[in-house]
């Protein structure tokens, strides 16, 4: 999603540590620039790009348009650009605008908003008229033992069904949150403890 809008929101400092996480590093250096209008879907729990004037695909499903319900609380995410420290590999999907991990080989995950026999996440939009679509930006997340200074917001957590993000924490006993892959639960299994910022936050 190289080409959405992107807001300077703080600029980071960091220290010169190795982001080492799934077998995938990047040296750290001062953060640039973070991308806001990320939001948290109050039925599913996933992190959603809400910047595009569509609300994605939700599986939790909706009477309207099936489309994610903002939380609103507007979350910022880097970009390798941005450098600075954090786990790289998370791409925004171009179809129900969702974030998710790519860096497990690439394998798509689950998406709700599949189309053509694919069930997996594209790091693009949806192909029209022979033009390629949106792409996708590379994006990295802190975690909290691999962040660029303290505080900020943990409990965001990879699903390893459907390879998004979705928050572990602001749910009722995890079960308010629903996984495209099978409709129940996301799965905490494996997953780091990631942690987001909010946009204009100094921490």
């Amino acid at each position: 999603m190289a080409n959405i809008r992107r807001r300077t929101a703080l600029r980071l400092v960091t220290g010169a540590s190795l982001a080492a996480l799934g077998g995938l590093a990047i040296t750290a250096q001062p953060a640039q620039a973070l991308q806001h209008l990320w939001g948290t879907c109050t039925r599913c729990r996933t992190l959603w790009f809400t910047g595009n004037g569509t609300r994605g695909g939700c599986p939790a499903g909706d009477v309207l348009d099936g489309g994610h319900h903002y939380l609103g609380i507007d979350w910022m995410v880097k970009t390798v650009e941005d450098g600075g420290a954090g786990q790289p590999g998370w791409r925004w999907c171009g179809l129900c605008q969702a974030l998710w991990f790519e860096g497990n080989g690439g394998d798509p995950g689950a998406c709700p908003s599949a189309y053509g026999g694919n069930p997996g996440h594209l790091p693009f939009t949806r192909p029209v008229a022979g033009t390629p679509g949106t792409s996708s930006a590379h994006y990295v997340l802190e975690d909290i033992t691999n962040r660029d200074r303290p505080g900020g917001f943990s409990g965001w957590r990879f699903c390893v069904k459907c390879k998004g993000l979705w928050d572990a924490v602001n749910n009722s006993l995890y079960t308010n949150n629903v996984c495209p892959s099978d409709h129940q639960p996301h799965s905490l299994w494996g997953s780091g403890n990631y942690v987001l910022r909010r946009f204009g936050s100094t921490r």
